[in-house]
């Protein structure tokens, strides 16, 4: 009986993912969801790329000046 239940429970899981995917994929409305969110996720990366830039340019000049003070 528990076999039946996981094996439904799978069926059911594919069919939600299926019918997700070709919402997103296959309608005019899905496509646009895709490329809103696929353009906030290249925002949101680029955001962090930038961040992350600068929080190593201002710990390489922390360590720069740690390495003088040492080295006077």
């Amino acid at each position: 009986m528990k076999n039946r239940s996981t094996i439904a429970g799978v069926v059911l899981a594919g069919l939600a993912t299926g019918a997700a995917a070709w919402y997103l994929l296959g309608t005019s409305n899905g496509k646009d969801v895709c490329n809103k969110v696929l353009g906030s996720v290249k925002d949101l990366s680029s955001s962090l790329a930038d961040k992350a830039s600068d929080a190593i340019s201002e710990l390489s000049g922390k360590a720069d000046n740690v390495t003088k003070t040492v080295m006077a």
